[in-house]
């Protein structure tokens, strides 16, 4: 093992996670989940799921290997920083340990500077400024996945699991912190994500707040977006430790959203 590998699975071993969330887990006890796990080797096929406050969405080319360690690292990445700093009333320093973890586990860290976001009309959507936010690093297929995971999650119940883990993790009503992770596998053999970055604070709460067309005074919106690149020679090293670690939240944080044919 080299030295990075065992800095880093020194790290897994070492970082403070949250203790259990009782609330959370007596909700998603109580919520529907008509989806259930994703199929042991999705390769072929799109898939999206919800992992706490992010939405994943994943290319055909990636194995179902690069679609649970894409899933379990980034969850990883959340319960570290919400250990260290609460989410919705300190979100710069959230996030500034959201991604010094990713570096920390195999997810290489390029420059991830937040900056504020305007529509230039009077209304604003947040899953339409996503979609505009994504233009300047994503590929036409990976934005179009993108949009058809939101559009499938909008469909879902507010009973839905799904939806439970969503607004829950996402959002406590008139502040929010969400991610949006675009997965592919590039020519060249690697497996990237954009980590797009998004928190807003708006004047009222809603409940969906992703679709609700706000007024562009009513919300205050700041948006960062880079594509991280994983070493999957250090992350192979952690992977176990971080599935570990993670015990039943990495099914209880979790859930596939359907995105068809």
């Amino acid at each position: 093992m080299s030295d990075k590998s065992k800095q880093a699975l020194d790290f897994v071993r070492s970082v403070e996670l949250p203790p259990e969330d009782k609330a959370f887990d007596r909700a998603i006890a109580r919520a529907r989940d008509d989806v259930g796990p994703m199929a042991d080797d999705p390769e072929g096929d799109e898939t999206a799921s919800v992992v706490g406050g992010s939405l994943a969405s994943f290319t055909a080319n990636l194995t179902g290997q690069n679609r649970s360690d894409s899933k379990n690292a980034t969850l990883f990445a959340q319960l570290a920083a919400d250990a260290a700093f609460d989410r919705q009333s300190q979100p710069m320093e959230w996030y500034h340990q959201y991604v010094e973890v990713l570096s920390q586990i195999g997810w290489n860290r390029p420059g991830f500077n937040f900056s504020s976001y305007t529509s230039g009309g009077t209304t604003v959507q947040l899953d339409q400024a996503v979609l505009t936010i994504l233009g300047g690093l994503a590929t036409a297929n990976e934005i179009a996945m993108v949009a058809a995971t939101m559009e499938a999650l909008k469909e879902m119940s507010d009973d839905s699991k799904q939806m439970t883990v969503w607004d829950s993790k996402s959002s406590d009503g008139s502040k929010g912190n969400f991610q949006i992770l675009p997965c592919t596998r590039e020519d060249n053999g690697d497996v990237a994500m954009i980590l797009t970055g998004m928190q807003f604070t708006a004047h009222h709460s809603e409940k969906r707040f992703l679709w609700f067309s706000w007024s562009s005074d009513s919300i205050k919106i700041v948006q960062a977006a880079a594509r991280f690149v994983l070493n999957e020679d250090i992350y192979k090293e952690v992977r176990k430790a971080i599935v570990e670690r993670l015990g039943e939240r990495a099914t209880k944080y979790v859930a596939e959203i359907p995105l068809g044919d």
